[in-house]
């Protein structure tokens, strides 16, 4: 497979050729010394140009094009041991031989050549360069490791390095470029945005795993005991962007990795969706403390290619396979799913003492409408009262109030007070007004105050309540696929759907979302949460959709007769005839109701066999907290049609041959007469309807036998029923 030319320049890069030849023909000490810097500062604020090559001319290869291939440490015997085990935190104490062979050529000495190259000592400091001289020593030692051939030592040399800093002077200094990592930490880029890091380093190893931390094999030595720092249930790595770097911590599951060897140094890694703890405000990479963290999680953190540019990331990231989502491991970047279910908006609302009700959308529409009567009814009658009483209330002392308080006063006691008015003068007039008004304003604002007063006494204020949607989904998978068969579902709470969503959202269509959290999961199901604005999905076009195994079954009304085919615990529809409507009733911390339906389909023949299998008892369940919710079902029901969606199947009750079922918060229930020309359950509707016209004898029986089971004296519920005959026992 070929590579694409980048238009972008890579810090990662191959070493730059050149001409230049470093004047070291004395000694390094008196080049380095503090007095032979500052005596170059007269034209240190001057941007003068050390590196003429940028921009380049010529594109330039990609390593992968230079090289050929990954690297392959091996034929190393020309490398000096300090070579060998390089790593980015000892390349900093690296020395080079000087020519002399009198003396070692360190940081000091670059920073001593750069200035003379016409940089900066202001810019060039003795922190800028060494900070550099570490990450370009240690990518050229690892070239040399890793291309030994190619390198033949020609890499890691003098030249070289000076030509990286001279280069990198120019674009971040005199250009003004900046890395990931710097545009970050000075609060010009997100730390979310999609970018390859490298792992340079380790820090430390979460507590629980001390063992491995003492096994993993380090081939700096013991001067890189940094790891042995804190400890904690989680990690800490460095990440670099090749420029500067930044401690990170991981996620439990990351640090997981990391301990079992998943993660190592010098391995690059795509990060979506990371977060920058102790970050108060920009700051330099230089000047950043130690407090200052990045924070990964392993649903946003992949493996990247070893030829990825470090760097921010322009291309979109490659989706998150369903089954890879760890529950808690954060954000997921994107994703693709089927959607199985939609479900019908619910609403939460949310109380003053932590407490919490979910209701269904009729439901809220009664508890809304209660909530406005009841506040209509206090405001009318403070209002009432309020006009009772005696309005003459005190103004501030001045001249116009009180002229206007005795015109009032006048005009209260006058027989005829338009006849009065009309004799005024027009600065009576206005002082009138102007205390009227003033009295109005009075009256306005007590008013309010008693009436924000009195709908707080009644728990009537402002109500806390946020609409939320379920939707049952599936992670797609590929035709070419090796784990066929292994179908993940997932169930994503939408919290405030934007209407747009609401509509463009279809059962059966796929789609590519971006922005789920998860909260919780198991090998069957996983749990996502999503917000109706901040989540984005995207529909997959008919073409992308074929190379995915088919994942949607169509939504179709089941028949009482062919119930024993549903398996339990598994979602179905059905349209039937509701027999029996029963009484709300307590149980525990629930209120709960039955319904007993039937569709006809299971009468044949065989009336023993027809008659024990043709009832359903549905069970509805409402929070005992809930005050204002009137009973699932309206009695009013009994002998419709009605068409029930989503319900649950549960174990049978063998004893009083019965199939039961339970209708949760994401059930619903419509007549016949309400239900959409092209409802799935609009064709079985009609059928139970004509049934029912010509079986009345055969549907009063089935309620007859209903009461027996709930109690013909009046037994609100079968739990009820089972306490007053022994006999009787519905399984929920």
């Amino acid at each position: 497979m070929g590579f694409r030319r980048r238009n972008t320049i890579s810090p990662f890069k191959r070493p730059r050729n050149s001409r230049f030849v470093t004047p070291l023909n004395g000694s390094i000490s008196s080049l380095a010394s503090d007095s032979a810097i500052l005596s170059m500062t007269e034209d240190s604020c001057h941007k003068s140009r050390v590196f003429t090559h940028y921009p380049f001319q010529v594109q330039r290869k990609t390593i992968s094009e230079f090289f050929g291939g990954p690297p392959r440490p091996h034929n190393l015997e020309h490398l000096s041991d300090e070579v060998k085990c390089m790593d980015s935190v000892n390349a900093e104490r690296y020395m080079f031989n000087a020519m002399s062979g009198s003396s070692m050529i360190k940081v000091e000495a670059f920073q001593h050549m750069l200035v003379q190259c016409g940089a900066s000592v202001v810019n060039a400091t003795r922190e800028w360069v060494a900070n550099h001289y570490r990450w370009i020593v240690w990518k050229l030692a690892c070239l040399e490791r890793g291309y030994a051939t190619q390198a033949g030592g020609k890499f890691l040399n003098v030249s070289n390095v000076l030509e990286e800093l001279k280069y990198r002077y120019e674009r971040e200094i005199n250009l003004g470029h900046r890395s990931a990592i710097k545009k970050i930490l000075e609060g010009n880029a997100s730390p979310a945005s999609m970018l390859v890091l490298c792992i340079s380093a380790i820090r430390s190893y979460p507590t629980a795993n001390h063992e491995t931390e003492q096994s993993v094999e380090m081939c700096e030595g013991h001067e890189n005991m940094a790891r042995r720092g804190t400890h904690s249930h989680v990690a800490i790595i460095e990440l670099t962007d090749g420029w500067y770097s930044l401690n990170t911590l991981l996620d439990v599951e990351l640090s997981k990795q990391l301990c079992s060897g998943k993660l190592f140094v010098g391995q690059k890694l795509r990060i979506w969706g990371a977060g920058l703890a102790g970050w108060v405000g920009p700051v330099s990479p230089l000047e950043a403390s130690e407090s200052v963290k990045l924070t990964i999680h392993i649903n946003g953190t992949y493996r990247a290619s070893w030829d990825d540019r470090l760097g921010f990331c322009k291309s979109p990231s490659v989706p998150l396979a369903f089954w890879c989502i760890k529950g808690y491991g954060g954000q997921v970047p994107r994703t693709l799913v089927g959607v199985e279910r939609i479900y019908p908006i619910l609403y939460k609302e949310r109380f003053s003492d932590g407490s919490s009700v979910v209701r269904t959308g009729r439901m809220e529409n009664e508890v809304l409408h209660r909530h406005n009567q009841r506040r209509s009814d206090i405001i009318e009658g403070i209002m009432a009262e309020q006009q009772k009483e005696n309005f003459g209330l005190h103004c501030q002392s001045n001249s116009d109030s009180e002229e206007g308080a005795k015109l009032f006063k006048i005009l209260e006691k006058a027989a005829e007070p338009e006849v009065l008015m009309a004799d005024m003068s027009s600065e009576q007039l206005n002082s009138f007004a102007t205390y009227q008004a003033k009295q109005e304003e009075i009256r306005q604002a007590d008013m309010q105050k008693k009436i924000e007063k009195a709908l707080e006494d009644a728990c009537l204020s402002t109500r806390q309540v946020i609409p939320f949607m379920k939707v049952k989904v599936v992670g797609l998978t590929s035709l070419c696929s090796r784990g066929k068969g292994h179908l993940r579902e997932g169930l994503i709470t939408i919290w405030d759907p934007t209407e747009k969503l609401k509509g463009d959202l279809v059962e059966g269509q796929a789609y590519s979302v971006a922005g789920l959290v998860p909260s919780n999961s198991n090998p069957d199901i996983i749990y996502l949460q999503a917000r109706g604005s901040a989540t984005v999905w995207k529909p997959l076009s008919p073409v992308a959709l074929k190379s995915f195994e088919p994942f949607f079954t169509k939504r179709k009304a089941v028949l009482l007769s062919n119930l024993g085919e549903v398996p339990l615990a598994s979602e179905f529809d059905i349209a039937a005839v509701v027999v029996y409507v029963g009484e709300v009733y307590i149980s525990g911390n629930q209120k709960k109701q039955w319904v007993f339906v039937t569709d006809g389909s299971a009468w044949g023949s065989d009336f023993s066999e027809e008659f024990y299998n043709s009832l359903l008892a549905i069970s509805f369940c409402l929070s005992n907290t809930d005050n204002y919710a009137s009973a699932p079902v309206s009695h009013s029901l009994s002998g419709c049609i009605v068409g029930f969606s989503n319900l649950v199947k549960r174990a049978r009750d063998q004893m009083n041959h019965l199939w039961v079922a339970e209708a949760t918060e994401n059930s619903t229930h419509t007549t016949c007469h309400n239900l959409s020309v092209n409802s799935h359950l609009k064709e079985a509707a009609d059928i139970a309807r004509k049934w029912a016209k010509d079986s009345v004898p055969s549907i009063q029986k089935l309620r007859e036998r209903v009461l027996t089971i709930v109690g013909s004296s009046g037994e609100a519920s079968p739990t009820r029923a089972i306490r007053s005959k022994k006999k009787v026992h519905i399984v929920r």
